[in-house]
């Protein structure tokens, strides 16, 4: 009677272990011919080639199976040698950009401390209030004097402003606009231009020409947006359509926009009076 010992196989996946199925069955098919004695030689031989064959091809997954294994681990390495360096050029990147905001931010702060200097400068320097209009023309002692544009130009643009501004308060006011011109002429880009520009137009208002007046004063807020003098205009504006032109559409809308858009300025106070008391 023939003993037979199973051929040893490896188990290797699903595929591999479909193929043991098949070892054993022909294993125990080969173990039942030999029981009953109807099996001959030929059907072992054949038997055993068949467990031969499926042993060859069971090492051939498993060394499939073990390429496969090494492909994915190397796709794997290479991914995340890919994140790890993407993540580091990430991070470059946004450190870059960290580095841009806090430069703008720095600059923003400069800008906005020269534009407190050069506001504190006009401050400073003295507000401009227009000058109370009692009669309709100068007193006798204030009259023009003849104006001497040489004298200005002689002298620094501290003291040619100051000389103006002299002239304007003693009321004469055609000097002083002479005075002021020849300044804005000679001193076109001076801190004190805005308050020339106010002024020339205070002396057009007390002139009476008031649609020349608002011209000038509009000026103002439209050339020099920044400084102390754009609120002070917008007022003057609405002050005379209020009150020489008789226009209260257009002095609302003009100390609105006072109030809107200089809250933080001390005419807007003045200009929120006036609105209270158009209604």
């Amino acid at each position: 009677m023939l003993n037979l010992v199973p051929f040893p196989v490896p188990g290797a996946g699903l595929r591999s272990g479909s193929r043991v199925k098949g070892t054993r069955w022909l294993c125990l098919g080969l173990l039942g011919l030999t029981l009953t004695g109807c099996a001959t030689k030929g059907d072992i031989r054949d038997i055993q080639d068949q467990v031969r064959a499926l042993a060859v091809q069971q090492q051939e997954t498993l060394q499939e199976l073990s390429g496969l294994n090494l492909a994915v681990q190397d796709t794997l390495g290479r991914q995340s040698d890919y994140l790890f360096e993407s993540r580091g050029d990430t991070n470059r990147r946004l450190a870059a950009i960290e580095q841009e905001i806090l430069t703008i931010q720095e600059l923003l702060r400069m800008n906005q401390q020269s534009l407190m200097t050069i506001r504190d400068l006009i401050e400073s320097q003295g507000r401009v209030g227009p000058r109370p209009m009692g009669t309709d023309q100068d007193p006798p002692q204030n009259r023009d004097v003849e104006f001497d544009p040489s004298a200005y130009q002689a002298t620094g643009a501290d003291e040619a402003f100051n000389a103006a501004v002299g002239q304007f308060d003693r009321g004469q006011l055609t000097t002083a606009r002479m005075a002021f011109q020849e300044f804005l002429r000679i001193h076109a880009t001076h801190a004190r231009v805005p308050d020339a520009r106010f002024y020339l137009a205070d002396i057009l208002a007390q002139q009476e020409q008031y649609n020349e007046a608002i011209t000038a004063f509009l000026e103002i807020p439209s050339l020099y947006p920044m400084s102390a003098k754009a609120p002070e205009a917008y007022y003057r504006v609405g002050v005379i359509y209020l009150e020489d032109l008789d226009d209260v559409e257009n002095a609302r809308a003009y100390l609105t926009r006072v109030v809107e858009s200089y809250a933080e300025s001390d005419t807007a106070a003045l200009a929120q009076a006036r609105l209270d008391e158009i209604g």
